[in-house]
């Protein structure tokens, strides 16, 4: 797997998404309760300028990141964080307990090679957590300003990681009041893709934490995204 793999664009949108406050912790505690020893090797995978690597930081977990692009890799180690080889499998000894990929699988074009790639860095008995966004009828210009390939279905994603040799242990569609919500931008937002900050905080602030409550709910059936955990037997 090469960094020609990937596509990154709409950066403005990804800083824009940092202030989405109840969103990222959701996040962060889907990584973090896999989290089961200090020393748990932990790969960020499409690291980003690590925004999520940092925050985890904030609660004593240092990932290791994965991140194809030059200048992001620079950022990344300008932070101190160490940089894997996107080419290179490590050793057995030093395969990864936990590998967490935030919104990155709909940039990459073989989808399932990539899956297959991380399947490989994994240690027997390793977790792997999955989000992306989910349903092809939600795709908008906000997909295209940051050449997204795909939505995924819930049993789409399940099967890609099955075919790479993982059992699925947890899978289930997110942020359910979000489907209507995306919806509504796909319909009537504008054409440019870009994110008004003031109606993404207000819908963090209150409407977010009342759609993770209903997931539990509607989680097999929609959602504005989609998280699958899955374990390397």
């Amino acid at each position: 797997m090469t960094s020609s793999n990937f596509a990154y664009t709409g950066c403005d949108n990804l800083e824009v998404m940092a202030e989405a406050i109840n969103y990222n912790n959701f996040l962060l505690d889907c990584v973090e309760r896999h989290v089961t020893t200090p020393d748990l090797r932990v790969l960020d995978f499409g690291a980003g300028q690590g925004t999520y690597a940092d925050l985890l930081a904030e609660r004593e977990i240092f990932p290791e990141c994965l991140e194809p692009d030059p200048d992001l890799q620079k950022v990344l180690l300008a932070k101190g964080y160490k940089v894997v080889d996107c080419e290179t499998e490590p050793p057995e000894a030093e395969k990864y307990g936990l590998i967490y990929s935030f919104n990155v699988f709909e940039h990459i074009k073989n989808d399932q090679e990539a899956a297959e790639h991380l399947a490989a860095l994994l240690r027997p008995g390793g977790t792997m957590v999955i989000y992306v966004p989910a349903l092809e009828m939600l795709f908008s210009s906000m997909d295209v300003k940051v050449e997204h390939y795909r939505r995924y279905r819930r049993t789409q994603l399940n099967r890609i990681l099955r075919n790479a040799g993982l059992e699925v242990v947890d899978s289930r569609y997110c942020d359910p009041i979000g489907f209507f919500a995306t919806m509504a931008y796909k319909l009537l937002g504008n054409d440019d893709g870009s994110i008004n900050v003031r109606a993404l905080k207000l819908y963090d602030r209150v409407v977010f934490p009342l759609s993770k409550a209903l997931q539990s709910v509607t989680g097999k059936l929609f959602g504005k995204n989609v998280l699958v955990v899955a374990r390397k037997p």
